[in-house]
């Protein structure tokens, strides 16, 4: 046995044995496989590509998956108990209902995220509990006034194609930052689109688009649902883990779906198939779909070369300030807060812990909470020992002493994921104006999938779904020609 062969097979015998994929995966590739289209990306996106592919008829499909496993962005942990924890793409809302067919399409359901009960608010200095921060009515008025601009603003947008609108280039040529204060907001508004931003985006109001915020309320629904946890786009959440979409989807595809594969080169000839390389082998196709973030695709080698606007789009994607975002829950014998008549959510504008959710599962037989935090704004926290002993020592703040009775901890560092540069993206200005449409726009027989470049959804696994479903319909269109 080569030792390439032997790789993979022990790559994948330990998904195998982590429970993450069926055997019928561990499958190696052959030197040169024919096949009419393949999908590069074993997320939401591709896999949601490569399925409606296979039922639009089309005959032989390949998926090439970097990761030793399937999912992308999403990620199951292990809790004690046979339970997880998603160290991802987490929850869904109303509107999302491609996700949502998705999900039961391959058996995977639903239930209601923890909400009842009062939360818990850290807005410059002042704590207080109940449904919404305590504020004044001024401070309420300028919040909704400026709100509602920002609202009708995105919804005369043209749908998907923010860089379309007759005043594109001076609402992308200006920060979401810089417009609030030129409309008169005050600070603590500033602060309360801060934590907006800083927990939807993973970045600030002073480097993010006005343009591209409001593509991304517009794509999501509107600024209020992603605003809400309860009836908004954090309302519902999956059993077993949003993974398990992606688990249940590869199985139906079989040994279609080939992990470990990272793919290092694709050649889009004037003349033959396509030629995409990897470490294994080669596959000739006559159509590409790659569902990955932007920036994700400068680790492969475009022979043929892309158009200068693609180019152009990875480039800045790729050279983005960003916070890299980490995911810690922390773990107890059951979730005390509610016994206390709190839901488990801490929202603040300036301590190190950015968002706080009850991640409990459905049973409550165990309690977690989950903070998303930065090691770049809390140097204090960089490293996994440190995050252990410290995490629960800010949560005592707001839940008291308990919470620094844990039992153990799950978390996903996505700065030092090896296939994703960072998790969530906060585009900056001039980026959409210049090369926004070459998210979408095919480049030769090469298609674009992933979140980032869906019409609805933009950010959210809705996005990846429905992005991997335009993707395929453009394969099999151009397939029938």
């Amino acid at each position: 046995m080569n030792n390439n062969r032997r790789d993979f097979l022990c790559l994948g015998a330990g998904a195998l044995a982590a429970g993450m994929l069926p055997s019928s995966l561990l499958w190696a590739s052959p030197q040169a496989q024919r096949v009419q289209a393949v999908v590069i990306g074993g997320g939401l996106a591709g896999l949601s590509a490569a399925r409606n592919l296979v039922n639009l008829g089309v005959k032989s499909v390949v998926v090439l998956e970097s990761r030793d496993r399937v999912g992308g962005r999403t990620i199951n942990l292990p809790l004690p108990g046979g339970h997880v924890v998603e160290g991802g793409g987490e929850w869904i809302g109303p509107g999302q209902d491609r996700i949502a067919a998705l999900a039961a399409e391959v058996g995977v359901g639903t239930f209601d995220a923890y909400y009842t009960g009062d939360g818990i608010y850290d807005i410059q200095g002042l704590v207080s509990k109940g449904l919404l921060p305590e504020l004044g009515v001024q401070q309420g008025y300028d919040f909704s006034r400026l709100a509602w601009r920002l609202q009708s603003m995105a919804d005369k947008l043209p749908l998907g194609s923010p860089w379309q609108a007759v005043n594109a280039k001076s609402l992308d040529n200006i920060t979401l930052a810089a417009w609030l204060k030129n409309e008169g907001a005050s600070k603590w508004v500033i602060d309360a689109f801060r934590i907006i931003t800083r927990a939807v985006m993973s970045g600030y109001p002073e480097r993010i688009s006005l343009l591209w915020f409001l593509h991304y309320i517009q794509s999501s629904g509107g600024l209020l649902g992603i605003a809400l946890n309860d009836n908004g786009l954090q309302d519902l959440r999956f059993v077993g883990g949003s993974q398990m979409i992606s688990i249940n989807a590869a199985k139906e595809l079989g040994n279609r779906v080939h992990i470990g594969e990272p793919v290092e080169s694709i050649d889009d000839k004037s003349a033959g198939p396509i030629e995409i390389r990897t470490h294994k082998g080669m596959y000739l196709a006559d159509r590409v779909v790659v569902a990955m973030a932007p920036a994700d695709t400068l680790r492969i080698n475009f022979k043929s070369g892309l158009t200068a606007q693609r180019d152009e789009l990875v480039q800045k994607w790729a050279g983005l300030t960003r916070l890299p975002l980490i995911k810690h829950s922390v773990i107890y014998n059951k979730p005390f807060w509610r016994d206390a008549g709190l839901n488990g959510n801490v929202v603040t504008d300036h301590a190190p812990l950015q968002l706080v959710f009850d991640n409990s599962p459905p049973d409550a037989s165990i309690g977690v909470l989950t903070a998303f935090l930065s090691a770049a704004e809390v140097p204090a926290m960089a490293s996994k020992p440190d995050r252990i002993r410290l995490v629960p020592l800010e949560l005592s703040r707001y839940f008291g002493s308990k919470a620094l009775v844990s039992t153990g901890y799950a978390e996903k560092d996505w700065s030092t994921d090896q296939w994703s540069i960072g998790c969530i993206t906060p585009l900056t200005k001039g980026i959409l104006t210049s090369a926004g449409s070459a998210l979408r726009d095919p480049v030769g027989r090469i298609h674009w999938a992933g979140t980032e470049s869906a019409e609805i959804g933009c950010g959210y696994m809705d996005g990846a779904v429905r992005s991997g479903e335009r993707a395929a319909t453009e394969v099999h269109r151009a397939l029938q020609t």
